[in-house]
Formats: C-alpha cells, structure tokens, sequence
C-alpha cells in the first residue's frame, strides 16, 4: 500500500498544476463521500456531515465583487444490511466568483468481505444545477456575443459518479471518477443558445494508513493522499495527522502549487454525545494568490449513531406445569 501510494505521488508530481477540480477539501479524509460513491454505508451507523469552506478569504475581485470560493456541504448514510451495502445522500452549494453549481446526488455501495477489510462499489446519480450572472462581467469587447446577456442564467443537467473503496483495521484506499456526463460531451447549456461550458470527468485516487507507536501506544500516525486529474491538469494533497487516544488529532497537509494546512479535531467516544466529531482547517496559500488574501478556512461536524431496536420479550407456555 505503502509503495503503491509512493509510485503514484511521483508520477503525477510530474504533471502537477494548480487547479480548481470540482470541490476541493483540506478535510478530504473525513470527507470521502463527496468525491467516492463507493463510501456510502462505510461509516459507523448512520453517518451526518455538514461542512463549511472559505477559500482565499479578503480576496476582491474586479470592483471588489468578492468571487472567492465560498463551499456548503452536507451528506448522511448508512449501512443497510438487507441490500448488502449502503444508501447515501449529498448535497453542495459551491460559488466561485459569477458562478454558483448545486449538486443533490444519491448513492449506493455494495459492499464486499474481501481478506482483512470490506470493499464498497458504489455508483452515483443526481442533478447539478449551473448558474452565471451574467450581469457582473466587465467585458473588455462590450460586442463579446458570450457576454450580451444581462440575466442570471441557469442549466441543470444529470450528474453521475462511480467508486471504489477498500478499508481495513489499519488501512484505506479508493478510486472515483465524478461528472461522468462530461465522458459523452454533456454541456450545460444556459437560454442565450451561446454560452455552454463543458462538463470534464474527474478522477480522485486516495489512501490513508493507521500506524500505532509501539513505543507510545496512546499515539496512533495517520499519513493520507489525495491525488486529483481531469487529465488536463492533476492535483495532490499530502497530509500527515496525529491522533492521540484515538479522540483528539493534529496534523499538516501540503497541497501542491497551492498551500500549506495545519488542522486540528476532536472526536467524542463515551456518553452522551458519543459518536460526534469535528475539526477545523487554515490553508496558508503559498501560491501567486497569497497576495491579497487570508488564507483559506474550512470546518465540519460529524455525527454517527446507531438505531438499536430492543427485542420484545415474549411469553410461552409449556406443558412441564402441566
């Protein structure tokens, strides 16, 4: 696992850039059923999330309109024993500069006993909302035929994912494509009949291993990778965290071309609340647009729980009183 995350950090090290693919999350690790359908039910019960990102914060753009990544997200799923895997559900809003993309996507894994660890397979379908204002372009050609319309324009098209994820005691690994409508040429297309952005597949290859100090067994190194390509461009993010009693964690993420995180968490494992959790990110931007900005912040909260049902006591009777 080790030599196979090795291998492919180094390969597209090579070809790395910085670019927006989809979503992106400093806390990928925590969520993975945003980019790998394959996930869905792996959780321990039934799973909530809600997440919050703000990239680049203080940035102004043109006539300080802002436009700076701004990203809500939410998703819940459980395991479902009698399909013989899990159901999910995920929903974001992200807006970046003129541009708003809503996605409502529902999941499900099927899930596999393999060696040590289960296997998920999971597929993905639901509707991604595009919006532009239009009305906020200062076009340097005033006659720019893309830039005439004056209304916020919107197209919804279908949204379709597929994954694969593998988890043990110690390990983890999974692959995913998303926007798989981009494969056939899919274009969201607005009512002016001119502009139609192209809809690009993604790919997302992760992993993450549990390694417990022998000589400090209360402290658990948890080293992940998150390599992202839409084969134009490709992206990695290096992370290292340190978990203390299995509850409280700390750790750093380097993100090439693009910043350095330090992230904290905490996780609730007794009484009341058990089975929440929750951290915080800071992205330092080490990238050209450092300048002008704050930084990235990004938070979540986790909650897991499951339903037990009592069994109802029953009486019967018995001829030994007879």
């Amino acid at each position: 696992m080790k030599k196979l995350i090795l291998l492919l950090s180094i390969v597209f090290i090579s070809g790395s850039a910085m670019a927006q693919q989809e979503i992106q999350y400093t806390n990928f690790m925590f969520s993975q059923l945003n980019f790998n359908p394959g996930y869905t039910g792996m959780g321990d019960g039934i799973c909530a999330q809600g997440l919050m990102r703000q990239q680049w914060m203080g940035y102004k753009g043109t006539d300080d309109e802002g436009g700076a990544p701004n990203t809500a997200y939410f998703s819940i799923h459980s395991p479902i024993k009698y399909l013989f895997g899990g159901l999910g559900l995920a929903v974001s809003n992200d807006k970046i500069g003129f541009e708003t993309n809503t996605s409502v996507r529902l999941s499900y894994s099927y899930h596999l006993n393999i060696g040590q660890g289960v296997l998920g397979l999971g597929l993905q379908a639901g509707f991604i909302n595009k919006q532009i204002d239009f009305d906020k372009f200062r076009p340097v050609d005033p006659s720019d035929p893309l830039l005439q319309s004056k209304a916020v324009e919107s197209a919804m098209n279908m949204d379709l994912a597929f994954g694969a994820y593998y988890k043990t005691e110690n390990y983890y690994a999974g692959f995913s494509a998303t926007q798989m409508q981009g494969l056939w040429g899919t274009k969201a297309e607005f009512s002016n009949k001119i502009a139609a952005p192209e809809y690009a597949g993604h790919y997302f290859l992760t992993g993450g291993y549990y390694w417990q100090m022998p000589m400090a067994p209360a402290f658990t190194i948890n080293p992940n990778v998150l390599i992202k390509t839409d084969f134009a461009s490709a992206q990695y993010d290096i992370n290292v965290l340190a978990w203390y009693n299995n509850q409280m964690y700390a750790g750093v993420t380097y993100r090439a071309t693009d910043a350095v995180s330090v992230l904290a968490g905490y996780r609730v494992e007794s009484g009341f609340l058990d089975g929440l959790s929750g951290g915080i990110s800071y992205d330092i931007t080490t990238s050209a647009m450092s300048a002008g900005t704050a930084g990235s912040f990004e938070i979540y909260i986790k909650y897991c729980f499951k339903i037990v049902v009592e069994p109802k006591p029953q009486k019967h009777g018995t001829v030994l009183y007879l």
